[in-house]
């Protein structure tokens, strides 16, 4: 038997081996790279790369694993650097703001107050055509069209220079209608996805501004200038409020997500230890 065809293809495979891990630790040095100049999304890309291409290179993947616990510890670290400073701009536009309205509860059952633009809180009674504005502790936006009037005009929403809401269709509950004292009242109200583009229209506006009721019959009435300023400043303390509430999640999932990189650091440390 020829002992050299028996020797190359092992020489071959020693030398593939070879160049597997060298190739796959230049990866890896690669990355590492990224990681210090702050690419974390390409550092990522690379660690995952060692894997893919060269699954038996367990020594390296593992410390590919161990610079990935890095890359999301600084990556998520940095992001909460960002998000509690954005928190901390939305909190300081909330508080400016909330001197400006009164909290009103309706009921027991209600679990969130709502917060009403000081001066335009309802007493239930309705006596005459206009938008309310609420906003919940959370953020959630309501706008209400009210009509007040002699005969129906079946309205289904509003428009405001040329922006409408998305059409409510009659249903006894968030469209209504009944008779007192032998006037109409027409209810209809939206929530935030429902009325955005018109609640930035008249937070946009300046002095008095026309709001036409669409759906029905024509129907238009004037906000004054306070009137509006009362919808637009609680537009602007939902906005404010939802945001808080988001940032504080998305805060809290960062930190999260730090303290998971620590402890999936650790372990693989001490895997490497033991070994």
């Amino acid at each position: 038997m020829n002992t050299k065809i028996l020797f190359l293809p092992l020489l071959l495979l020693a030398v593939a081996c070879s160049n597997s891990k060298q190739d796959a630790e230049d990866m890896l040095s690669t990355a590492e790279r990224h990681f210090l100049s702050g690419n974390y999304a390409e550092a990522t890309q690379w660690i995952d790369s060692i894997s893919a291409v060269y699954p038996h290179e367990v020594d390296v993947i593992r410390e590919g694993m161990m610079l990935q616990c890095k890359v999301n510890q600084m990556m998520y670290e940095e992001e909460l650097i960002r998000v509690d400073s954005l928190y901390n701009v939305a909190k300081a536009e909330v508080e400016a703001l909330k001197p400006q309205f009164v909290l009103v509860r309706e009921g027991k059952e209600q679990t969130l107050a709502n917060y009403v633009y000081k001066g335009y809180e309802s007493n239930g009674a309705v006596s005459k055509s206009g938008l309310r504005a609420q906003v919940t502790e959370k953020g959630d936006f309501q706008l209400t069209s009210i009509y007040y009037g002699g005969s129906k005009i079946n309205h289904t929403g509003i428009s405001v220079n040329g922006v409408a809401s998305k059409a409510i269709a009659y249903d006894g509950a968030k469209n209504y209608r009944y008779t007192t004292g032998g006037n109409v009242v027409e209810m209809v109200t939206y929530n935030m996805s429902q009325c955005r583009e018109v609640a930035d229209a008249i937070a946009n506006a300046s002095g008095k501004l026309a709001v036409n009721y669409t759906g029905g019959k024509k129907y238009s009435v004037t906000l004054d200038g306070n009137h509006r300023k009362a919808i637009a400043d609680t537009y602007r303390l939902a906005c404010a409020l939802a945001q808080t509430d988001s940032l504080q999640s998305c805060y809290e999932y960062c930190k999260l997500q730090v303290e998971l990189a620590d402890r999936q650091l650790m372990k693989l440390e001490e895997q490497t230890f033991l070994e």
